[in-house]
């Protein structure tokens, strides 16, 4: 593969004869070409192995097949079964190989207008519906912050000067080095830098903030697949573990995986609270931690979702609920005159969707705070009291430009996302042993109901009604899952989760709008663990354990049941030899084929977390109870990282109350 990530020629045209495997249907240069920007944000040492495994596929062919033809002179049917025998491998790096090439053909060639429109999609809405964008908040202050000598509003210090202005500031456009000094670095600008961020500003707190990814706003918000997913999302939404089982779809850019979350708004569950205080020492008593998720609810300005506005998608499942008798809830959510177009995965281009960069940023910059974007964090230096964030800035095709900024504060708060803080403090050399383990995933396996009129489940709000007859977390913190409407409904993310290669997967997809889908979220008690590879990228170890595969396989069951009870016809379960089901025998002869192993079991992931835990003791967590890393005076975590155990539901609530709790901790005790 060349130095610009490009496919050679001889690579288009294994790429193309596998992605025409994996879809059953033909697949040209246009696909090959398709998958380019895709590519272009792998890490470089991915890119490498994805050139080896297509010459592989190719002169190994003869090999695998017993046939002296490369995999390109195959038939169809041969082309399947080679692709067939590595993904059921007993060679992990086989089976590695399979899950990389069908996650990249299923993207090129379904995030195409005309993939998707072979399969009843519509189109995006841009350009021929016809919706006002509404008009979003400044992100720039009143007064800007270099050569300001007076003093802040809540000390009699002098504020710092610095040559970075107040608002944001995009790395791109810099021509030089930057030397920055502030107070407090915040790292990331998420659902958890951006409230840390702001609660700091507005208590008169010299604070910076650098975010990895773009400054991007709804005017670069296109609706497609091949477009959003490179810009939105880490690695171009094909960050997964190291063993390529589990997908981790994770945000990048100035308010992070808010600009492509749906909106949900769910507070933190009394059994999980109960649990943190009594076996991890978390010190928010209810009355302080009330407070903290009000203040989010009322930031958010989170409002009921309208019965009005859920979708068929969304009925399916409370259809299944009353026929069964079981408890379900309609959330909250932060969206104001949604017009329902669906595509809240791909960023809002109406500005409807009310994210960190439309909420918490605003008012911190407002208040004095600022943000440099395109500047990934390589490592953090020094000793405490003297800290410094060294930064590699990037362009806009988010290369290196050679330039860098450095910032020197005596705090940093890590809000990077539950893999890339512990990565960053790992390649720094901070913390204990701690960190990097704990980590849960939130592991998800979708089921999807096909009923006999259209659902249509990629228009209208994704998710609003969620299933808890099973959440028995919510009472003790333990246990249980969650049946969460499927988000991912446009055609390249839904292919890349039905189960299944070639003619079969395509069977399926023809179903594509009379599809309804919803996911198993369960509360995992299993650990893995965040590595940092040799580039310095987070890579993540996890499966579930016994126990936790057992209350999958639990879920599974119950949500086929729950379609079944709803009316589908049949039901797809999320592993390639579970047969369709239409009837509840036919469930249980499907779930003993059900095999629970890597590749095989279809899992994803949308909220990893615990990486980090905050703890009583420096054995059993990597930071104290208030999030300060064990042993490193200053150094504080304020995301997901720092969850003791899973949360058990969707988090962005969650993780604004405590990264505004540990920002309140740093003014008064740091600071």
């Amino acid at each position: 593969m060349s130095d610009s990530a490009d496919f050679s020629a001889p690579e288009r045209r294994i790429f193309a004869a596998v992605a025409s495997a994996v879809v059953g249907a033909p697949a040209g240069e246009e696909v090959a070409l398709a998958a380019l920007p895709f590519l272009h944000h792998l890490p470089a040492g991915d890119r490498a192995l994805l050139s080896l495994l297509l010459r592989t596929l190719e002169y190994g062919a003869p090999l695998l097949t017993g046939r002296p033809r490369r995999f390109t002179s195959l038939g169809a049917e041969a082309q399947q079964e080679v692709l067939e025998s590595w993904a059921a491998s007993r060679l992990g790096l086989q089976r590695q190989g399979a899950a990389a090439l069908r996650a990249l053909a299923m993207l090129a060639y379904y995030g195409r207008e005309e993939g998707g429109a072979r399969v009843g999609y519509d189109g995006a809405w841009l350009g021929r519906v016809r919706v006002p964008v509404l008009p979003a908040p400044e992100l720039r202050a009143a007064r800007r912050l270099e050569a300001v000598s007076g003093a802040s509003a809540r000390t009699s210090r002098p504020r710092l000067a610095s040559a970075l202005p107040a608002g944001v500031t995009r790395g791109r456009d810099l021509d030089r080095d930057l030397r920055i000094r502030t107070q407090v670095c915040v790292i990331g600008t998420g659902a958890g830098g951006a409230a840390a961020l702001a609660r700091l500003a507005e208590q008169g707190i010299d604070a910076v903030a650098v975010e990895a990814g773009p400054h991007t706003t709804a005017a670069e918000f296109t609706q497609r697949e091949l477009e959003m997913l490179p810009l939105l999302y880490q690695e171009a939404a094909l960050r997964a573990t190291a063993d390529k089982a589990i997908g981790i779809m994770q945000g990048r850019g100035v308010g992070g995986s808010t600009l492509h979350n749906t909106g949900l708004v769910y507070p933190t569950p009394v059994g999980i609270l109960e649990r943190w205080r009594r076996e991890h020492a978390f010190p928010w008593d209810d009355a302080s931690w009330q407070g903290y998720v009000d203040q989010v609810l009322r930031t958010l300005r989170a409002t009921p979702i309208p019965p009005e506005q859920i979708n068929p998608n969304n009925d399916a499942l409370r259809r299944g609920c009353e026929a069964l008798g079981w408890r379900y809830r309609v959330p909250l959510h932060n969206r104001e005159e949604c017009c329902g177009c669906g595509y809240c995965m791909l960023g809002c281009a109406y500005n409807r969707k009310l994210g960190a960069s439309l909420t918490w940023l605003p008012r911190a910059v407002a208040a004095g705070a600022r943000i440099l974007a395109d500047a990934p964090v390589t490592r953090i230096e020094g000793r405490a009291g003297m800290r410094r964030v060294v930064c590699e800035l990037r362009g806009a095709d988010g290369t290196p430009t050679g330039r860098r900024a450095v910032v020197h504060a005596p705090v940093v708060l890590l809000a990077a996302g539950a893999l890339d803080t512990p990565a960053l403090l790992l390649r720094s050399g901070l913390g204990n042993s701690r960190v990097g383990r704990g980590l849960r995933l939130h592991p998800a396996a979708m089921v999807s109901g096909v009923f006999s009129e259209p659902v249509i489940a990629w228009r209208g709000l994704p998710q609003s009604v969620i299933v808890e007859e099973f959440a028995s977390f919510e009472k003790d913190g333990r246990g249980g899952f969650l049946f969460l409407p499927s988000a991912a409904n446009l055609p390249g993310l839904t292919a890349l989760v039905v189960p299944g290669l070639g003619a079969e997967h395509l069977a399926r997809m023809q179903d594509y709008p009379r599809l309804a889908s919803a996911s198993v979220l369960l509360h995992d008690e299993s650990e893995g663990r965040v590595r940092a590879a040799g580039d310095g990228r987070p890579l993540a170890d996890y499966w579930p354990g016994r126990e936790d595969l057992a209350e999958l396989r639990r879920g599974i069951r119950e949500l086929a049941r729950l379609y079944l009870a709803a009316g589908a016809e049949r039901v797809i379960l999320p592993h390639p030899a579970a047969p369709s089901v239409s009837s509840a025998a036919e469930l249980e002869a499907a779930l003993r084929r059900l095999t629970p192993t890597p590749h095989r079991l279809t899992l994803n992931s949308v909220h990893p977390q615990g990486s980090c835990a905050l703890g009583a003791d420096a054995e059993r967590s990597a930071t104290d109870p208030h999030g300060e890393l064990w042993g490193e005076r200053g150094i504080f975590v304020g995301d997901a990282s720092l969850f003791p155990t899973s949360v058990g539901v969707p988090p962005q609530v969650t993780i604004m109350a405590l990264a505004s709790a540990v920002a309140e901790y740093v003014v008064a005790e740091r600071v």
